[in-house]
């Protein structure tokens, strides 16, 4: 978990500045690259049976004692151990995130950005200086089997988190019966639905290769014959008509404005008038705490480092689902998932 000083820590650090607090994000650097070091040697995994000292995790790791003994004593600094006499067991907190799995896969995304760090970030600087970025990020991350897969798990573990709560403030207007899911490859947000309202009949709108994620989510719940799959490049074909809901989930904040005023009016085109469209994103503004506002600025930065994206102020957003003819614009924040907002309009 992030390094938690202590009163005269945060004294000394935050309110003095009699201490660099910049060794706090070195230090945190330090600790993702430990965790990320656990993850690829399966050292999570390896605790799960039973507890183990240094040694004997070693020989089931097949790796240096010296070094795992290191490892462990990090890992142990920052939470995600835990050492009773001298025998070592993963913390609450690794068991639900990377041991379980059954929510969030902290193991995926911890790949993913591993890639990121290495492959994407050194461009940073060039990135700003230019405006120009020497990669693809959509053909970057999809060029690698592997890659594609981390990066799908890790937004089914997204939606996961957030799900229940979107679906239970989503209100969906009665007689509901087409829904399209724009970018929604990995599938969980149409099952979701489709599971709550037996009636509908879902289409994924994707690359080819971001629903073979949402194929194992279908069949694994039994909807085949109600969940259909589209691909292809959602610019240039055309989504069908007409649709009572679009989704446009994590979608925005991948592109400018110019941008995203021809992805609301192809959702405008596709709906039956009265039908809705339902944005979740994060949302400049819609943040309540000093953690959650640090988070949604990380990632507008790197959503414009990746992708020439950004994060959006709701009123933005309001007014150009109101520019491109939507009325009854609605917003509701997340509790879930801080800084993130549901906004709902209706043609």
């Amino acid at each position: 978990m992030p390094i938690q000083p202590n009163f005269l820590e945060r004294t000394a650090f935050f309110t003095l500045n009699a201490a660099p607090g910049p060794m706090l994000d070195l230090a945190g650097l330090l600790a993702y690259k430990a965790v990320n070091t656990a993850v690829e040697l399966h050292l999570f995994t390896a605790l799960v049976a039973q507890p183990a000292s240094a040694a004997e995790l070693a020989q089931r790791l097949e790796a240096d004692e010296r070094g795992v003994r290191a490892l462990l004593r990090a890992l142990l600094a920052i939470g995600y151990v835990v050492e009773e006499n001298g025998r070592y067991h993963n913390s609450p907190m690794t068991d639900k995130w990377f041991v379980q799995s059954g929510v969030l896969d902290m193991n995926a995304a911890l790949s993913v950005f591993n890639v990121f760090l290495h492959e994407l970030w050194p461009h940073a600087a060039e990135v700003v200086r230019t405006g120009e970025r020497p990669f693809n990020f959509y053909e970057f991350v999809y060029s690698d089997p592997e890659l594609a897969h981390n990066f799908q798990q890790m937004m089914v573990g997204n939606a996961n988190v957030v799900g229940a709560e979107v679906l239970k403030k989503l209100t969906v207007p009665a007689g509901v019966a087409r829904l399209l899911d724009v970018g929604g490859g990995h599938g969980v947000f149409s099952v979701m639905l489709a599971n709550a309202q037996p009636h509908l009949q879902a289409t994924i709108l994707d690359t080819a290769v971001a629903l073979e994620t949402a194929k194992h989510h279908i069949s694994q719940h039994n909807l085949n014959g109600r969940i259909h799959l589209l691909p292809g490049d959602m610019w240039q074909m055309d989504w069908g008509e007409p649709y009572d809901l679009i989704l446009l989930f994590n979608m925005v904040h991948h592109y400018d404005l110019d941008t995203n005023r021809k992805l609301l009016q192809k959702a405008y085109a596709a709906l039956k008038p009265g039908g809705q469209v339902a944005i979740f994103d994060q949302i400049e503004g819609s943040v309540f705490g000093s953690g959650s506002n640090g988070i949604v600025q990380m990632l507008a930065f790197m959503f414009y480092l990746f992708a020439n994206g950004r994060v959006y102020a709701a009123d933005e957003l309001m007014a150009l689902l109101a520019e491109v003819g939507f009325k009854n614009q609605q917003i509701t924040k997340m509790r879930l998932s801080p800084g993130s907002s549901l906004i709902t309009a209706v043609k």
